[in-house]
């Protein structure tokens, strides 16, 4: 399987990689705890996706020294969409932790601080693999003009990682029954 670095590449979207990989190198060296999510977390951990922007989770009490980094780097600011612009135009969006995860979801998103939760793929931080199904189920079920492509990724995550009903008892149990739906649906069943 190739690497999601070079899935990126496949896709002509290298911008996106390299801009993932500059804001992973500032944020550590800021000493900034965040894990990536969103699609390029979904690559990350198997399936070949396209996307356009970046997605961090973040904590609320760095995003001061978050702002100030990335301008400090020359991201630009954009107020009216509410995230960051790299050189290359790749939006950087911040997800913050300890929001819902999903409108009326019991499952709010986790402190990248916390190392359990974060897993090192390709040198970079991404939610592991439980948390990213998670984010995405809760996600879906809370909007659902977002369920059908977030589910999507979770029926491919079950595929590309050979997942079955025995790993919802990795995920917050609310989700259980989604998570076990969508194994019978990837499935084929």
């Amino acid at each position: 399987m190739p690497t999601a670095q070079r899935v990126y590449a496949m896709l002509d979207n290298q911008s996106l990689w390299n801009t993932a990989v500059r804001c992973h190198e500032l944020l550590a060296a800021a000493g900034i705890p965040h894990a990536i999510i969103g699609g390029v977390a979904v690559c990350l951990h198997g399936y070949q996706r396209n996307t356009a922007d970046l997605d961090l989770l973040v904590r609320k009490e760095d995003t001061p020294a978050i702002r100030q980094v990335l301008t400090d780097a020359g991201f630009i600011w954009d107020g009216n969409q509410v995230e960051f612009r790299s050189e290359s135009d790749i939006p950087v969006q911040f997800v913050l932790a300890g929001e819902k995860a999903g409108k009326g979801s019991e499952v709010s998103l986790p402190n990248p601080g916390e190392g359990r939760i974060v897993k090192e793929i390709e040198g970079l931080p991404v939610l592991t693999l439980s948390r990213l199904i998670e984010s995405k189920i809760a996600c879906g079920e809370g909007d659902l003009r977002r369920a059908y492509k977030d589910w999507a990724d979770v029926v491919e995550l079950i595929a590309v990682n050979e997942l079955n009903s025995s790993f919802a008892r990795y995920l917050h149990k609310s989700l259980r029954p989604t998570f076990r739906d969508l194994v019978r649906r990837a499935h084929g069943e």
